[in-house]
């Protein structure tokens, strides 16, 4: 964090408190697009691991029923 500017005695200050504001909310901003992007990384990667679940979701639950069909050919 950057440190507060240091005000005179007798003056106004508000130039100085006004640039300080300012770098102040470029900072923040710049934080805040790094934090976008990291976000939208992170529901990318998410997205994928939710497709990749249901995939193998189903081929795991496919298994048994081609076993038990199996079984039945088998059988007959």
């Amino acid at each position: 964090m950057t440190p507060t500017p240091k005000l005179k005695v007798g003056e106004d200050g508000w130039d100085q408190w006004a640039v300080y504001v300012l770098k102040e909310l470029e900072r923040l901003n710049i934080h805040y697009e790094a934090l976008r992007e990291e976000f939208s990384k992170v529901h990318a990667e998410i997205a994928t691991l939710k497709a990749k679940a249901g995939m193998w979701g189903a081929i795991g639950a496919a298994i048994p029923v081609l076993l038990m069909l199996a079984i039945q050919l088998m059988i007959r």
